[in-house]
């Protein structure tokens, strides 16, 4: 095999593979014994059909096998190399002894500039964010644990109300009969269970008719009982109350105010990570052919096409032309981010651990609940799955990379900032 370049676009690259009579030979001679092994041909022994024969009985079909491996044997050529998209068979010549094959590649483009440096992270202060997680964990947990004053009147929003209920399918059958339960009549939660609940008393009877399936059942309530929840006020004895391991306020403030401070550790490195992948393309310049633009904003459009959502997303844009300008910016920021991913890993030999992969296969069962062994078998099995969750853990040991490179200030009042930016982002 032969390779050779026929023209170079930026990164984009036209090769041309040669095959000579002894590559197709050899390809010749690989079908023949897998033929060979697989059937049997009578008048001849097991084995030992010779290639004429093979040619004769399989036509056309013989052809394209040689095709087929001599193709596989054109993009392992490419496999090692840094190719952005691609290799695509352009054409395909193939006579008794030589074959040729037009390839066409986009490698990733050269970069021209990387001002990381540049690149300001602000993050909320430690202080900032421990003090509302304190407060918000004190509030939940008095939530969670009011006293409960037994009135007479009617239920309402924000009342707890203890029920007795048997459910009934439509022919008589019962499924359950005097569950007890308790409701608290939040004004947001719209089951019926609840809303019905509102304006009823002790002793009250409620049916209400559910349809599940296209199955019809009816759940007859009793209300045993209305309770009004009164939200505590936060003392020491109250304190004890909620956490068993504290003897005060203070040592409650201070346990929660731990908690928050490791959360606020994951979450700050999370953010950053994520952060800085989200602004990557801004802080990086690139020579990158016109073509490869196009031929990311042409898979992508083929994309959301086969998916049906063309016309909305079009309409989302505002009109055709503008979508596609915002698929091309898409591209180019798709492109500089898989471009200098690729090129910082390369340099720094960062790499994808075994355990690192496990990891997140171990996460992929988590998320769709499924046995750790069913779920490497789907990932292996699935090389764009497979991709993906390398390309992820890849991405974030990047990140973790520029970290060092980047500048992290915590800024106090933190989400009024944000929320200012992006008031004036938009009015832009």
């Amino acid at each position: 095999m032969q390779k050779e370049v026929l023209s170079t676009d930026k990164n984009v690259k036209r090769y041309l593979v040669k095959f000579d009579k002894s590559d197709i030979t050899k390809a010749e001679d690989q079908i023949v014994r897998e033929l060979n092994q697989r059937y049997t041909f009578h008048g001849f022994r097991k084995g030992k059909v010779p290639k004429k024969v093979m040619k004769i009985k399989f036509g056309e079909d013989f052809v394209e096998m040689v095709r087929e491996i001599l193709l596989d044997q054109v993009e392992e050529e490419f496999r090692d190399d840094k190719i952005l998209f691609g290799p695509y068979i352009e054409s395909f010549a193939l006579d008794n002894d030589f074959a040729e094959v037009e390839v066409l590649v986009h490698e990733h483009p050269e970069i021209t500039s990387m001002k990381f440096e540049e690149m300001k992270v602000e993050v909320p202060t430690e202080k900032e964010v421990v003090e509302k997680f304190v407060e918000e964990r004190i509030k939940d947990l008095l939530e969670e644990n009011p006293i409960l004053e037994e009135k007479e009147e009617p239920a309402e929003i924000n009342d707890l109300v203890k029920v007795k209920y048997t459910v009934v399918t439509e022919d008589g059958k019962e499924l359950y009969k005097d569950k007890e339960s308790e409701y608290v009549l939040y004004e947001e939660d719209k089951r019926p269970m609840v809303q019905d609940l509102v304006g009823k008393k002790k002793g009250d009877y409620v049916e209400i008719n559910r349809e599940f399936e296209d199955k019809k059942y009816v759940y007859k309530i009793n209300v045993e009982g209305v309770y009004k929840r009164i939200v505590p006020e936060l003392t020491d004895e109250i304190a004890k109350t909620l956490d068993s391991e504290v003897n005060s306020v203070l040592e409650l403030k201070e346990k929660l105010s731990k908690e928050g401070a490791e959360s606020f550790k994951v979450w700050k490195e999370d953010y950053v990570r994520n952060y800085i992948l989200a602004e990557l393309h801004k802080y990086v310049d690139i020579d990158v052919s016109e073509e490869t633009i196009e031929d990311f904003v042409e898979k992508t459009l083929e994309r959301v096409k086969n998916s049906g959502k063309y016309d909305e997303e079009v309409e989302k844009y505002g009109g055709e032309e503008k979508y596609l300008d915002e698929l091309k910016e898409q591209a180019i920021r798709s492109i500089k981010e898989m471009t200098v991913i690729n090129k910082i890993s390369e340099d720094n030999n960062l790499k994808v651990e075994e355990k690192e992969l496990s990891e997140a296969i171990h996460s992929f069962a988590h998320m769709w609940r499924i046995p750790h062994d069913k779920a490497r078998e789907i990932v292996y099995s699935n090389a764009e799955i497979l991709g993906n969750l390398m390309w992820d853990i890849l991405s974030k040991k990047v990140a973790d990379f520029l970290k060092e490179k980047v500048e992290i200030v915590e800024v106090e009042n933190f989400e009024e900032k944000q929320k200012e930016k992006e008031e004036n982002t938009e009015e832009n």
